[in-house]
């Protein structure tokens, strides 16, 4: 299951901390009771293929779906998960970021050897084509795009013009604005990061520097760990219960998001910069960085400096949290393609996608080389790679989870979300997916076949 990923639980709240002791290995049996609880709701467990997705849902079904709702019964990633990941806009309000006006179609230029490209999975090896229609991956969509051309596409759980949540690969977004700010000189990213958010400021977030908010590396107490999750008085669990509105599950109160993040200290015997500790708080707190500099909210920035120069087919639409801040670290929906032309904006085919030119090389750069390899070592999210790629990863910069060799990242995202770009190789990976936690489910492993493709298409070195 390999549930030490952080990434794959964005959607954490109240009631995590015994919902989640199915499934990971540090649990104590005596809680599954508990679990079973959660799993046994209408709507958490998997009855339905994902194709169901592909039509209309019945009323009564619906209804149920609205009934149930909470962020963790999404997380179960059940029948009503189907409906939630293309739906989130019904249960969250959200805001939106318009494209251009002129919509650019994605040319078509399918390969078929890279449906018959072979990784091992823990069903065996196989290959994408046969990955893409296993009923225990939940695959909803993927598309591949080589020299800006869609070389492979599947939806097998969704209709191309159907919206989806990013999840975690959200954060993306937020790495990138900074990075276009640092470049612009709006924003060092040597100095505090309380040298922007001033909500912040008196707490133990002065001494951070805002690269190691970037890089997951801030020093401060806030890691997505099991043992955070599964703690109902951790810091953790009172910031996902507040970026949602719902109650802390040690007090029942209703906490705002910023206050539980001013409560957040620093660990001892470790300074920013020392180890690579994935948090949905840091990027948070990117979000408000960004919108304190730029003086406007975070949809209209990101329409302005991303979205209204993209050809898309509709707007990026961001859910909000109570007071108003978009949750830009995972609460993104579009449709695929949509998703496939932010990627591009990483690559030399940016055109296909941009009517003009939205990262510089500069900014690539920055991203690029932004992470500290030695803080990554040994952490949590460096294990996972192995799991998802089959290789080893350099490191995590500017939001992203991986760099690797040669300049290519990779962002991932909750029940089986991804962004895989490769400059070099002029190559962009998306997928999205319904991808529960307990088993026989739990693999993901497009991310590796995006590599593959990757190699195949654009060379090896």
């Amino acid at each position: 299951m390999h549930l030490k990923n952080p990434d794959r639980r964005r959607f954490l709240v109240a009631g995590a901390a015994t919902a989640a002791a199915a499934w990971l290995p540090s649990a104590a049996a005596g809680q599954s009771t508990e679990v079973n609880q959660f799993l046994d709701l209408p709507g958490a467990k998997v009855t339905l293929p994902v194709a169901a997705a592909k039509q209309p849902f019945t009323v009564d079904f619906i209804k149920e779906a609205h009934k149930q709702f909470s962020n963790f019964h999404l997380q179960m990633g059940g029948d009503h998960a189907l409906y939630y990941l293309g739906h989130l806009h019904e249960f969250r309000p959200q805001c939106h970021s318009a494209p251009h006006a002129e919509y650019k179609p994605l040319e078509i230029a399918i390969d078929e050897r890279v449906g018959q490209l072979r990784q091992r999975t823990n069903q065996g090896e196989l290959t994408l084509n046969e990955y893409v229609e296993h009923k225990l991956f939940r695959l909803q969509g993927i598309m591949l795009l080589s020299k800006g051309k869609v070389v492979y596409q599947r939806f097998p759980g969704m209709n191309p013009t159907d919206r989806h949540v990013w999840a975690s690969s959200t954060k993306s977004t937020v790495g990138l604005l900074v990075a276009m700010l640092a470049q612009e000189g709006k924003v060092d990213v040597s100095k505090p990061v309380t040298n922007y958010v001033s909500a912040l400021k008196g707490t133990d977030w002065d001494e951070v520097p805002v690269i190691d908010v970037l890089n997951h590396t801030s020093g401060i107490d806030n890691e997505e760990t099991d043992e955070a999750i599964l703690n109902p008085k951790s810091v953790v669990v009172r910031f996902f219960s507040a970026i949602f509105g719902s109650p802390n599950p040690s007090t029942g109160k209703v906490e705002d998001w910023v206050d539980v993040t001013r409560d957040m200290k620093r660990l001892k015997d470790e300074k920013p910069g020392d180890r690579n500790r994935y948090s949905s708080a840091n990027t948070a707190v990117l979000t408000r960085l960004v919108e304190e500099v730029e003086r406007l909210p975070w949809a209209a920035i990101f329409e302005k400096r991303v979205w209204s120069r993209v050809g898309a087919r509709f707007s990026a639409d961001f859910m909000l949290a109570p007071d108003g801040t978009a949750a830009a670290f995972g609460l993104l929906a579009t449709t695929l393609d949509d998703f496939a032309r932010y990627g591009l904006l990483f690559t030399p085919s940016f055109q296909k996608a941009a009517h003009e030119p939205i990262i510089s090389p500069e900014v690539l750069k920055r991203i690029q080389t932004g992470g500290n390899p030695k803080s990554f070592a040994g952490s949590a999210k460096a294990k996972s790679a192995p799991r998802v790629f089959n290789e080893e990863a350099l490191g995590q910069t500017y939001q992203f989870d991986f760099s690797f060799k040669g300049g290519a990242l990779y962002k991932g995202g909750n029940l089986g979300q991804a962004l895989y770009v490769d400059p070099a190789r002029d190559f962009v990976g998306v997928a999205f997916s319904s991808n529960p936690y307990f088993p026989p489910y739990g693999e993901f492993k497009a991310p590796a076949f995006m590599r593959a493709a990757a190699k195949l298409l654009g060379g090896q070195d």
